[in-house]
């Protein structure tokens, strides 16, 4: 594998495959980042044992090929992310890389939670036993939160009976 057809993105960590008929990508397509050499920098490495020097990242990135090991343990990670994604009612985008991010896991909400009561509501949005669904994303081990299901249903009937009102 040559530099000329992959390539890692800095930010995300996720593999780019690009075509060599139209070239390298200038962005990132998962986490829209620019790629290049923007905030990069280049370092000459040296190896006092084996005398190996790299000038140039093309030769590094040819030393540094994966095993076949390596690309199967890839290959079972992303077979063990996507079971889990198929077996999910819902898996929102990751705000970072736009993966899908597995569910993790059902948190409450903590007792150091205040509710604001809103003026206009004449009450909370939220109650103070709500809780929230985790989620981490297996590309860029983000962590991200959201209402349960049934809070969100709770809130979205709370806003519609106050429009209603009106």
């Amino acid at each position: 594998m040559s530099q000329s057809e992959n390539q890692v993105c800095p930010w995300c960590h996720t593999e780019i495959v690009w075509d060599p008929e139209i070239g390298p990508e200038e962005e990132c397509p998962h986490c829209f980042n620019e790629l290049g050499d923007y905030r990069s920098i280049n370092l000459k490495m040296e190896n006092s044992d084996s005398g190996i020097q790299y000038d140039d990242e093309e030769q590094l990135d040819d030393d540094l090929e994966l095993s076949d090991e390596e690309l199967q343990l890839a290959d079972d990670y992303g077979e063990g992310v996507q079971q889990l994604l198929d077996s999910q009612e819902e898996a929102p985008e990751c705000s970072s890389c736009r993966s899908f991010m597995l569910l993790a896991g059902t948190e409450p909400a903590s007792e150091a939670f205040v509710p604001f009561v809103h003026p206009a509501l004449g009450k909370p949005l939220l109650q103070a036993s709500f809780g929230v669904q985790v989620y981490l994303c297996p590309s860029c081990f983000r962590v991200e939160r959201q209402l349960t299901e049934t809070d969100r249903l709770a809130l979205v009937e709370q806003l519609r009976e106050h429009g209603a009102k009106k």
